[in-house]
């Protein structure tokens, strides 16, 4: 018994590495497919398709089949969700670089909210692929979804905030991991923790809405 549940494990583990590397090939492609700009958004939002599905067990998912499918359904918004975080990112960055006064003060304190604003787009990123696939969100709703959510669950947020953080050190340390399935790693693990966390929301939500007035 003991045997056949090692060999049990070392099997799944043995599905899911392939898994994982099929999926970080296809995000590679489907990213150089769009010439890195245009196809990071729509590969991302496959890949994440894809991880929900595995993770809800739907029989019979054709790995490359739906990713496709997916890459082309989320294509208008993978792009607008990227160019979204490409322009803060950018206008963070021009105002941080080149703002400039006299007063010491004023200064410190735009720096300081140019660090809180970053850190709200760094935590809304998190969320918006996976609640946008888990949901079917606009580009918008997906947007504030992800927005409140990260403000609403912070313990989860943290949890997952230190879960890529050790995922971000561990490639950093053997970057040779990302080609073979450091994207499709990071990805399987946020979407871990996110599925769980809207699944503690909804739940929250139903008890509220049952309770008495």
């Amino acid at each position: 018994m003991l045997s056949q549940g090692v060999t049990g494990g070392i099997y799944a583990a043995g599905e899911v590495f392939l898994f994982l590397v099929k999926l970080n090939l296809l995000w590679i492609i489907g990213t150089v497919a769009g010439l890195l700009l245009f196809g990071f958004g729509p590969s991302t939002l496959a890949m994440c398709d894809v991880i929900r599905r595995w993770m809800r067990k739907e029989a019979d998912v054709p790995v490359w089949r739906t990713f496709w499918q997916q890459y082309k359904t989320y294509f208008l918004r993978g792009n607008g969700l990227s160019l979204v975080f490409l322009f803060g990112a950018f206008m963070i960055f021009v105002n941080t670089t080149f703002f400039f006064v006299e007063s010491a003060w004023v200064v410190i304190f735009v720096r300081y909210a140019l660090f809180l604003v970053a850190a709200l787009l760094i935590l809304t990123a998190l969320y918006v692929f996976p609640a946008t696939v888990h949901f079917d969100l606009t580009l918008l709703d997906s947007l504030k979804q992800s927005f409140f959510i990260a403000l609403y669950m912070p313990v989860r947020t943290l949890y997952m905030v230190a879960a890529v953080l050790t995922v971000y050190h561990i490639l950093f340390m053997f970057p040779v991991l990302i080609f073979l399935f450091g994207i499709s790693l990071f990805c399987f693990i946020q979407l871990y923790i996110v599925l769980r966390t809207f699944a503690k929301l909804e739940t929250k939500q139903a008890s509220m809405a049952a309770a008495p007035v």
